[in-house]
């Protein structure tokens, strides 16, 4: 070990021989260490100076070492603790790394698996400054990157990104297809505590009941008819990251009940084993339905859904961000012609006028779609309403699909809600969106969908 005073260590056991030996021997290693016998004194401590590393008996009289260590990590969460244990069961040392600790060793310790263990304390503490140091500097362009808009809405979710990322909470992020909500996960990974670990991914959709339990926690060798081999699962993958479970809603209640127990006490078997294994991961879900209803049909589990909701996000379509899509095509074609290394072509007006006006129901995505197939028929050109996809095609020249016909509708003998009726249907068949209807007959979109929904009834 280096002979380097960059960590402030303090030793605690209720043996006074025990703790002279560590503080002695760590100084000759050039760090800075105090000792106690008593584990109260160890917060008063750390109410007066700032502590870096905690080695600290399991099995003391006045306050265990979990105790201590949970009071420790409320007066400073950043602190690195190591346990020492004089047992060496697994039982202690499952315990330990389950309450937070960093490593533990077990008594007498060996000098050289003690300088080891410091030595890769100290590494990870280096990286996750670093990291916060990056975070930092990046903190102001959260979602720039991965995220285009300027809408409130927009603001919105940025505010609430640099705000939660940080933190190990769970969550859920809702919204229709193609609205980005995997963007989001790997957003908060990418900005939280755990950015130097894996990020796993796995489509709940994609699945069968019986499959996704196993991709989820593993099998064992001979668990089914096919299972030639022992098999981890994503959890495990995961271990010390972040797992991203894409819709969720689409998992069995099967596997539901399973993964409620991970994320309650990080505990799961493997499918066809019987030996418990223990996971620290930071679960982050999403759904393009709606759990609510899912869990008052009873398809969704109400204790899961509480435990995946501590944090929410729910992601805006485009047709609500109707001011962003301009600046979406704007960036799509950038990357385009970044990619294809050639000028940068935007849309002609009218091109541009017909895309801001789509309602978008495949959201970003669909934007996304259409300007990669419209830049191949333009080529070296800007895109032109021609190059559009047929459904975004005007009639006639005119930005509506059907022209106003000659004859002047009767409304003689209607109530004022047939009349609306009768109004909205005929704006729709005339245009090619309920954006463009909408303009036309001077109401929100809101209210176009408002009423079909109600006439569905």
């Amino acid at each position: 070990m280096s002979k380097s005073k960059d960590l402030k260590i303090v030793v605690v056991d209720d043996e006074e021989r025990a703790v002279e030996g560590l503080v002695e021997l760590l100084k000759l290693d050039g760090f800075s260490a105090t000792g106690y016998c008593q584990p109260g004194r160890v917060l008063d401590h750390l109410r007066r100076e700032s502590v870096d590393l905690l080695l600290t008996d399991l099995k003391m009289p006045e306050l265990d070492g979990i105790e201590l260590l949970r009071k420790v990590r409320t007066l400073d969460a950043a602190i690195s603790v190591i346990m020492i244990t004089g047992q060496g069961t697994v039982n202690d040392a499952v315990s330990a790394m389950k309450a937070g600790a960093d490593d533990y060793l077990i008594k007498p310790i060996n000098i050289d698996e003690l300088e080891i263990t410091i030595a890769r304390i100290r590494e990870k503490r280096e990286l996750l400054a670093q990291n916060r140091v990056l975070r930092e500097a990046s903190r102001d362009l959260v979602g720039r990157s991965d995220f285009i808009g300027r809408s409130l809405e927009m603001e919105k979710i940025f505010r609430a990104l640099r705000d939660v990322a940080p933190t190990m909470a769970s969550v859920l992020i809702e919204g229709e297809t193609g609205t980005g909500k995997e963007l989001v996960a790997r957003a908060l990974h990418r900005l939280g505590a755990r950015s130097d670990k894996p990020l796993i991914t796995i489509n709940c959709a994609a699945l069968h009941e019986g499959l996704l339990e196993s991709e989820l926690f593993g099998h064992v060798k001979g668990a089914f008819t096919g299972a030639v081999r022992n098999k981890q699962g994503k959890f495990s993958l995961a271990d010390g990251g972040t797992i991203f479970l894409d819709e969720i809603g689409d998992m069995a209640l099967s596997v539901q009940a399973k993964l409620l127990r991970v994320l309650v006490s990080g505990e799961f078997q493997q499918v066809g084993g019987e030996k418990t294994h223990y996971v620290d991961v930071r679960v982050l879900a999403a759904t393009n339905k709606d759990l609510r209803a899912a869990v008052a049909e009873g398809k969704f589990r109400e204790d899961l859904y509480y435990r995946l909701n501590v944090v929410q996000f729910t992601l805006p379509p485009l047709r609500e961000r109707s001011g962003d899509v301009a600046l979406l095509i704007k960036y799509f074609c950038e990357q385009i012609a970044k990619r294809e290394q050639r000028q940068v072509l935007y849309p002609e007006r009218a091109a541009m006028r017909l895309l801001e006006s789509s309602p978008w129901p495949g959201n970003v995505r669909e934007l996304e779609n259409v300007i990669e197939r419209a830049a191949i028929y333009a080529k070296d050109r800007p895109i032109m309403v021609e190059d559009l996809p047929d459904h975004l095609q005007p009639v006639n020249g005119s930005i509506c699909t059907k022209e106003r016909s000659g004859e002047s509708t009767s409304f003689v003998g209607l109530t004022i809600k047939e009349m609306e009726k009768r109004m909205i249907q005929e704006a729709l068949e005339r245009c090619p969106s309920k954006a463009q209807a909408a303009r036309e007959l001077g109401i929100s979109v809101r209210k176009i969908e408002y009423r079909i929904k109600e006439w569905q009834q």
